[in-house]
């Protein structure tokens, strides 16, 4: 029953939130910002519960509202009856509950200022359903899982947390297109995809309201800006010029490129292709973090 619950909250898709966690702190470090790094574990382990948490109410709206269903790609917890409905409601909210009190714990060693920060992650959290299906969901998750935590790393870990320095966000936010914009598009090629079982439930996605063509297109321009970003930093020297070396993932964003245009041909071409990017991010941010962080002693 454990393993039921545990897949249930679609652990593939934890890189998307913890990496950006772990990069916007690496990027600070080497930006030479005093890092807690017991506060960014922390930080890590909070944000992965508040995304199982939205994970789970996620599914549990969409499989009440109809827009998962047998024939649907998406997760089966529901729609093969592995759990209830009821039970993935309760735990989902029991997720919430202790992200939430986790949150708290951290804002009462990181500062009060982390509880404005954490509330507006969590009111997203919940409203992220609605979003989605009103053409918002790109926009939520890039708030969700890119500015708000860029932020919220960027006071939690900075060891003078006593005193603001707004250049601290400023480099932060540096930071964020190098992991948000796969982030977007985890959520975009998953809204590609379902486009037909998301017209027929009654709800408008960013996907469907752009047209499967620039769907595709603007899933392609997703997984291609972090790379471009980052070399683009660090040759005005904003990011290490080591970070150059982030065009070494060049063939496993052609791959992932290639399959999303197979799309305009098969319509079982991005059945995968939300979970192999996770593993991109995953990739991408393990990388730039350790160059990041070796960077910051050599160069």
């Amino acid at each position: 029953m454990f393993k039921k619950y545990f897949l249930s909250t679609r652990p593939w898709s934890f890189p998307v939130s913890a990496m950006s966690v772990l990069v916007t702190a690496s990027f600070l470090f080497w930006r030479g910002w005093g890092v807690d790094w017991a506060m960014v574990i922390w930080a890590v382990l909070g944000i992965i519960l508040f995304h199982a948490a939205g994970n789970l109410l996620s599914d549990w709206y969409d499989y009440k509202k109809g827009i998962d269903a047998a024939d649907t790609f998406g997760s089966k917890t529901l729609t093969d009856g592995v759990l209830s409905s009821k039970q993935v409601l309760v735990f989902g909210i029991i997720l919430l509950v202790i992200a939430t009190l986790n949150g708290l714990a951290i804002s009462y060693v990181a500062g009060p200022w982390l509880l404005l920060i954490g509330g507006l992650g969590a009111l997203f959290t919940i409203a992220y359903p609605f979003m989605k299906s009103h053409a918002m969901g790109d926009l939520c998750i890039f708030l969700e899982y890119g500015i708000i935590p860029a932020i919220g790393t960027a006071y939690t870990v900075n060891v003078f947390r006593s005193t603001l320095d707004w250049g601290l966000y400023i480099d932060a936010l540096w930071a964020v297109p190098t992991f948000a914009s796969i982030t977007i598009a985890v959520l975009h090629t998953n809204n590609t995809r379902d486009c037909f079982t998301d017209k027929r439930a009654g709800i408008r996605t960013f996907a469907m309201l752009i047209g499967k063509e620039h769907a595709i297109a603007l899933y392609c321009i997703e997984i291609i800006l972090p790379i471009i970003w980052t070399t683009i930093l660090a040759c005005v020297g904003i990011m290490p010029y080591p970070a150059a070396l982030m065009l070494a993932l060049y063939p496993a964003v052609i791959s992932r490129c290639k399959q999303a245009i197979m799309y305009e041909k098969d319509d079982q071409a991005m059945n995968n292709l939300d979970e192999r990017t996770a593993q991109l991010q995953l990739i991408n941010g393990l990388l730039l973090t350790t160059i990041l962080i070796v960077s910051r002693f050599i160069f």
